[in-house]
């Protein structure tokens, strides 16, 4: 049961599909990925530490990873709290007995009998403050970091060189493909008009909605010109997947702006990850671009090697994976399940609705123990996707 703790559940946390199948790259990387994960979790269990210990509460323990005291590192103690490191990386907690109901409490301090007769019961938005702690130092997290990225590389862009045909529908709207575009043909001109961005061909061919206007693509190892007349349908679609060549730049901007910026993504990534988990729980519908894999549930496995990936591709990458698992860890830890810190605060709610009077212990206990066991089993899930990805079906 993990009812005597406020814990940290890392997986399972949607992936970035574009890493899906990137492989492990080298311990190094491994181990980078390992650190950034282990700095979120105790970002998270350091907010609960902390208002914890501000209101009064008793922590007996701060644990970065779970596992019993014989089988982890004691790094110490500091504010009567005993600091350790466990050796399953799965997560972390901070012990607060006095979140917890009277018999639950006793157990968790059965060690210190002198504290265990000094417990107090602390008003109810006290509390749910201490739960919510953890969420919102994730979430302030993600937005410093995203400000350090924009502030000292830049916000990034891409500087287009050229655009060009992906792919030609061969289904639905066939006009480029009987008129004989190809994949791979880049785009020179439409109607007379350079075409050098996404942007251009857009607006070149919605001016020829139903008119036939040529389209000049170069074609072939010698870039042969080829000049195509065609004639987009009303809703302006000539049926085409397009791709850019060119660089990723970072633009620097004004220190204030980075600051701007970093809240406004980091809300509008918040926003899309409760989305996500929406798609994923069939709440919340796919848009058409979304695949079933982009959906796929990854566990800690998967986690560290996008996250070794990341590290590969730079320090801008590595940072801006490390806001995306913040996030998630955020939002989904604010969940209203029993043993996520969402589910203490509806607890809480739902104890002061009622005048004070808690929700019955042995409930709560049951509750923990089902839905604890079905975030080992998703969590479990997500591992398995780790293995087929990283040995094949």
């Amino acid at each position: 049961m993990m009812t005597s703790t406020l814990s940290t559940a890392v997986s399972p946390i949607l992936g970035d599909a574009a890493m899906f199948f990137s492989s492990l790259s080298g311990f190094t990387s491994i181990a980078v990925m390992v650190l950034g994960l282990c700095l979120l979790i105790t970002i998270h269990e350091l907010g609960h530490w902390f208002v914890a210990r501000l209101f009064g509460f008793k922590t007996p323990v701060f644990s970065i990873g779970f596992g019993p005291r014989k089988w982890s590192i004691v790094l110490g103690k500091f504010w009567d709290t005993e600091f350790r490191l466990a050796p399953i990386l799965a997560g972390g907690y901070v012990s607060i007995p006095e979140l917890q109901d009277e018999t639950t409490a006793q157990e968790l301090l059965k060690d210190d009998p002198d504290a265990a007769k000094d417990l107090k019961v602390f008003p109810v938005w006290q509390r749910i403050c201490v739960a919510a702690a953890g969420v919102v130092f994730n979430v302030v997290s993600a937005v410093i970091m995203l400000f350090a990225l924009f502030a000292f590389i830049g916000e990034p862009g891409y500087n287009v060189h050229s655009t060009y045909i992906k792919d030609v529908s061969t289904t639905q709207v066939t006009i480029a493909r009987d008129a004989g575009l190809q994949a791979n043909d880049q785009l020179v001109s439409v109607g007379g008009g350079k075409i050098v961005t996404p942007e251009d061909l857009t607006k070149a061919i919605q001016a020829n909605k139903g008119v036939p206007v040529e389209v000049v693509v170069t074609r072939g190892p010698n870039n042969d010109k080829v000049a195509i007349s065609l004639t987009p349908d009303a809703t302006g679609k000539i049926g085409i997947a397009i791709g850019v060549n060119g660089e990723q730049v970072y633009n620097p901007v004004s220190v204030g702006k980075a600051a701007g910026d970093a809240t406004k993504l980091t809300g509008n990534m918040i926003t899309m990850t409760f989305k996500g988990f929406g798609m994923m729980l069939g709440i919340v519908d796919k848009p058409a671009g979304v695949s079933d894999q982009d959906m796929e549930v990854r566990g800690i496995v998967g986690i560290v090697q996008m996250g070794a990936d990341a590290v590969n591709q730079g320090v801008f990458n590595f940072v801006w994976f490390l806001v995306v698992i913040s996030i998630n860890l955020a939002v989904m830890n604010i969940l209203p399940l029993p043993i996520l810190d969402g589910g203490h605060i509806v607890f809480f709610l739902i104890e002061k609705v009622r005048g004070g009077k808690p929700v019955d212990a042995k409930l709560k206990g049951k509750l923990y123990s089902i839905f604890g066991a079905l975030l080992i089993s998703l969590m479990l899930y997500g591992l398995f996707n780790d293995m087929v990805h990283i040995f094949g079906r």
